[in-house]
């Protein structure tokens, strides 16, 4: 029996068999493996958001492209993604939880689950974990913002290294 029911569609045999056996034998998300070099072919990755909610990290980055990059976070409880303004768009989903979006230092609005939020380049922003789980959020800057295998446990440690000049996007990710 699957976990889920499927949309009323007539499906070939083998197709939902491949479908049966496949959401049958993922329990757990494989990350893919962040690029380091231009890409040279696209990345399907597979339930985006479960593969984000199995990540305890920070900031992971999973896939940086010339023009974009892809970025996973989890906030803890009472934390915060941090006051920063970027020189990129940025597009953030929210996969679980809630929180409350704070823009130009003043106007703040609740944020939830499924919400999806686009901070233009040059504005101020902060987003505070309101809830009591973990914030999980996948995020898409528009060029990179970070260095193509960012990984940082938490926010000090990314602003460390985003201060030390560490967490640099790739040349390539910027042409």
């Amino acid at each position: 029996m699957l976990p889920f029911s499927l949309p009323l569609v007539v499906r070939p045999f083998a197709a939902r068999v491949a479908l049966a056996s496949r959401v049958q034998f993922r329990t757990k998300m494989t990350l893919p493996k962040p690029n380091t070099q231009p890409p040279k072919c696209a990345l399907v990755i597979h339930n985006l958001p479960k593969v984000a909610a199995e990540s305890n990290k920070f900031r992971r980055v999973l896939f940086t492209g010339r023009h974009s990059q892809l970025v996973i976070m989890t906030v803890p409880v009472g934390g915060e993604i941090g006051e920063e303004t970027h020189t990129v768009d940025q597009h953030l989903y929210f996969v679980s939880g809630t929180a409350q979006v704070i823009t130009d230092g003043k106007k703040k609005e609740d944020i939830a689950t499924g919400d999806h939020v686009i901070i233009p380049a040059g504005t101020l922003h902060n987003f505070v974990n309101t809830g009591p789980t973990p914030l999980i959020v996948t995020t898409v800057y528009a060029p990179a913002e970070h260095k193509a295998n960012t990984v940082h446990d938490t926010l000090e440690q990314g602003e460390k290294l985003e201060d030390e000049g560490k967490d640099d996007p790739p040349k390539w990710a910027k042409e």
